[in-house]
């Protein structure tokens, strides 16, 4: 069986380390591979999927919007989110998931097991945050409260959720148990951090979605702060995990799939 990675720019992926590990681990007979296929090409992801025989893949920026038109169904938290991550091949159909927001939510519930009491502020009001906000909405008890640049980033938003500016949420930031960084500030070499934390409280728990670099640069400035931190890690190996069940109605080597990204990194 083959499996794949598509989006623009992919060599970073670590998604093939991952998954050939898992594959190996199990003894499933099956390779993952990175395929990079710029916007200008999208049109043709058919003929190049079906033309590699591939039986299911992810999708990673800027592609996970995109892919939508040419899907034969859809998951209900996708149709919510209005992204799909993984795509399932089955009898010629195509079938698009989203396992973002189920990975990040299943990682922070093993490091912080009072969600639901939780007050969360998620920074950012694209599709992965949309993704981690539905799904934490399934935890939490308070109303969730998203903070992005401009407002008009949630015209199409239908979740219940608080929206806000980034100036009212630094000026809010103290009342928060836990922030979650999903914009693209602090990725690859970049260094700016989307929200000034000087009212951060000591006892907030600060989290990023990257994990390259392993910590970005909101959560080192958190921990000289003295605040606990989470990147982006576990949620990288758990949507991985549930792709592969999706794709194989498997369990995966979970700890093998962590300690190749590791290894890796």
């Amino acid at each position: 069986m083959k499996y794949a990675v598509i989006g623009h720019p992919i060599d970073h992926s670590l998604s093939p380390v991952m998954h050939n590990a898992n594959f190996t681990a199990l003894n499933y007979k099956a390779n993952y591979e990175a395929l990079n296929i710029p916007e200008t090409d999208f049109h043709l992801i058919k003929e190049i999927i079906d033309e590699k025989s591939i039986a299911g893949f992810n999708v990673t920026i800027p592609h996970k919007e995109r892919i939508i038109p040419f899907l034969d169904e859809i998951d209900e938290q996708s149709k919510t989110v209005g992204a799909v991550n993984t795509v399932k091949i089955k009898n010629g159909k195509w079938i698009g998931y989203n396992t973002d927001g189920i990975g990040y939510v299943t990682g922070l519930n093993q490091i912080y097991p009072d969600l639901k009491n939780a007050s969360i502020l998620i920074l950012g009001a694209g599709g992965a945050s949309k993704g981690i906000a539905n799904e934490l909405s399934k935890y939490v008890d308070y109303k969730l409260t998203v903070a992005n640049r401009s407002k008009q980033r949630f015209k199409h938003w239908t979740l219940d959720i608080n929206k806000i500016s980034l100036e009212e949420a630094e000026a809010d930031l103290a009342s928060f148990d836990i922030i979650i960084n999903t914009t693209p500030a602090g990725m690859n070499q970049n260094k700016d951090i989307v929200i000034d934390l000087e009212r951060l409280d000591v006892r907030t728990l600060v989290s990023d979605i990257v994990y390259v670099p392993f910590k970005t640069p909101i959560l080192k400035m958190a921990e000289a702060k003295g605040n606990p931190i989470y990147n982006g890690l576990d949620m990288f190996v758990y949507q991985g995990a549930e792709s592969f069940k999706i794709w194989t109605n498997k369990m995966p080597d979970i700890k093998v799939m962590k300690d190749a990204v590791l290894k890796h990194l």
